[in-house]
């Protein structure tokens, strides 16, 4: 007995050694297709932000995660106004949280575009098993050209550690142009369906009836 709880003991603490002790929070920028350069980084308070004038944009964007949200949900905004020069071009953002625990359940990709003028944004969500900076598989995308929002769930199974991005592409034309949206990833642990539940139920039923049905078999001890 001693040993069974000594043991039970041992494996919650292995548990609890297997969490992250903390997740990192990057920002990268890219203009008209080039090399993406890192703006911005956090690995410790949960959030990462960049606000500044560069290459004829302005920019107040951020991002926000473990610590400050449970994994693996990652809250980011993107503030975006063009301005010298008024010419037309693509922004590419990119945020990026890393070092993320093992994952299984559904990752829901929400984006909005709260205001828009003069431009032409497509939101996309990415997930990578490498850990890799910036990029990874396509988990969903969305195109908006006037005010909206948009929304998609992906079904995921992830060892750690693995990271997750959110990007934006801001298409500009001509003159003045603004952008103001949000792409928020949040997490459910996956449960089962009703149909599921029901055929679980069912099975159990049945297991118990069997065992109930089962004839009682008796020994007999014969002396000599």
């Amino acid at each position: 007995m001693k040993r069974t709880l000594f043991a039970l003991a041992a494996s919650a603490l292995a548990i609890a050694a297997a969490s992250p002790a903390s997740a990192g929070i990057f920002i990268g920028v890219s203009f008209n297709g080039g090399p993406i350069t890192q703006v911005a980084t956090d690995s410790t308070i949960g959030s990462a932000n960049f606000n500044t004038t560069s290459n004829g944009f302005f920019f107040n964007t951020n991002g926000t995660g473990f610590p400050l949200l449970l994994q693996p949900n990652l809250l980011t905004q993107s503030v975006n106004i063009q301005q010298a020069g008024n010419t037309a071009g693509t922004l590419s953002i990119y945020i990026t949280q890393t070092d993320l625990a093992a994952f299984n359940g559904f990752l829901t990709s929400t984006f909005t575009s709260n205001t828009i003028a003069n431009a032409n944004v497509v939101l996309s969500s990415y997930y990578s098993a490498a850990n890799a900076l910036f990029g990874g598989t396509l988990l969903q995308s969305a195109t908006f050209g006037s005010t909206g929002v948009s929304s998609g769930t992906n079904a995921l199974n992830l060892s750690l550690p693995y990271s997750q991005t959110v990007r934006y592409d801001i298409t500009f034309g001509s003159g003045l142009g603004n952008f103001n949206g949000t792409g928020n990833l949040t997490a459910t642990t996956a449960v089962p369906e009703p149909a599921s539940w029901a055929l679980m139920m069912f099975g159990f039923a049945g297991l118990g009836y069997a065992v109930r049905r089962r004839p009682k078999t008796s020994t007999r001890i014969r002396f000599t």
